[in-house]
């Protein structure tokens, strides 16, 4: 256990643990001393002990608003390492051993992991005045060294309690299952009902932060990353976003320059490449990638119009552009829509192993697209 100074003379006690592997971790023990895992990061020689320490001394830094959070002076906290991914080291955070309200510090050692974050923090900075919900909130963050000179950066924010990883898993009959990861090691299958529930609100989650008149969009994101959790209550799902790895438009058109059939052209290409990208996961999160059954794409429509509603709720120019669309699309046709799909896939890298995968299943899903578009003007 280790004690920093914090403000107003108060003592601010910090413990540690690392999850799967021991609750609290003291420098004497051996675990201390453990790497951070190989693979995930490009500087393999720092020690999780030290991590962890540098994680205290980011958040000894910022007492001050971790009191405004929770409204009480802060003498205990505890810090989890729990994950390790390929560019952030996330932290739960426990404050004066509450068992609720945790906070995450997402923390990054190598050079990539740096600039990703701070490519991040500036993403989540531009969303926060959005008004876009299920994605985190920026508490505080901040830039410094660990024990030997090692650079680090970290942010905080909420932890999302309750929420876990999902992924779709082959079964024995060819079909897929979507399953959810709880922290004990389970896992629990979801109905087709609440799969489909789960993707209306992913969609709508993302269509809520695209902005029409700039073309910015969250991108990328993948679920084999596990950037979606799900929270599985007994009455409702609730998904969140738990990354933004950046936020910027992805077309070459010049926004101050852009008229409604411009903005109407950008929205369909985020919509065309949302769908697309719904579809593609890895079996079990690590396996061979896996194509969304075609239930999937109507929640996922429903998703986006019901963004498109809540992000403009008084916007006559959107409820005009929400209720064109579906005719839109109706009087492109199928082969239209085929061929635009088309063109939004010749604009990702042929090298991508998910190309082989998304070109056997394009003509089927656009299909799908066309129907599921029209289908759901009807049931507006």
């Amino acid at each position: 256990m280790a004690v920093c100074k914090g403000t107003e003379k108060i003592m601010t006690l910090y413990s540690y643990g690392i999850s799967g592997m021991g609750d609290r971790v003291f420098p004497s023990d051996p675990l201390y001393s453990h790497l951070l895992p190989a693979g995930t990061d490009l500087d393999t020689d720092i020690q999780c002990g030290v991590f962890l320490k540098g994680v205290a001394h980011f958040l000894n830094e910022h007492l001050g608003a971790i009191e405004g959070i929770y409204g009480e002076k802060i003498e205990k906290i505890h810090i989890v390492l729990e994950k390790h991914g390929a560019f952030y080291h996330p932290c739960r955070v426990l404050i004066n051993e509450r068992a609720g309200q945790p906070l995450v510090v997402n923390g990054a050692v190598s050079e990539a992991g740096i600039r990703t974050m701070a490519t991040e923090i500036k993403a989540l900075g531009k969303l926060k005045n959005k008004a876009v919900r299920g994605i985190p909130e920026v508490y505080f963050s901040g830039e410094g060294e660990l024990e030997g000179g090692k650079r680090a950066s970290f942010f905080s924010a909420p932890w999302f309690e309750g929420f876990c990883e999902f992924h779709w898993s082959g079964l024995k009959n060819g079909s897929l299952e979507m399953q959810v990861w709880q922290d004990d090691g389970s896992r629990s299958a979801l109905q087709e009902k609440e799969v489909s529930d789960l993707f209306r609100q992913a969609a709508s989650i993302l269509t809520q932060a695209y902005d029409f008149n700039t073309f910015d969009q969250i991108f990328p994101w993948h679920h084999a990353a596990g950037d979606f959790v799900v929270c599985p209550d007994s009455d409702r799902l609730d998904v969140r976003l738990i990354t933004v790895r950046q936020y910027t438009s992805l077309i070459s058109m010049d926004s101050e320059e852009a008229d409604l059939s411009d903005k109407l052209e950008g929205l369909f290409h985020f919509l065309w490449n949302m769908l697309l990208r719904m579809r593609l996961d890895r079996s079990d999160g690590v396996g061979e990638l896996v194509w969304a059954p075609d239930y999937v794409l109507a929640p996922c429509i429903a998703g986006f119009f019901e963004g498109l509603s809540e992000k403009y709720p008084d916007s006559k120019e959107m409820a005009m552009v929400r209720e064109a669309l579906p005719e839109i699309v109706r009087s492109m046709g199928r082969d239209h829509l085929f061929s635009a799909h088309g063109d939004l896939l010749s604009a990702y890298n042929p090298m991508a192993p998910e190309i082989v995968l998304i070109k056997k299943n394009l003509r089927v899903h656009s299909d799908g697209v066309f129907e599921a578009i029209c289908e759901d003007k009807k049931n507006r």
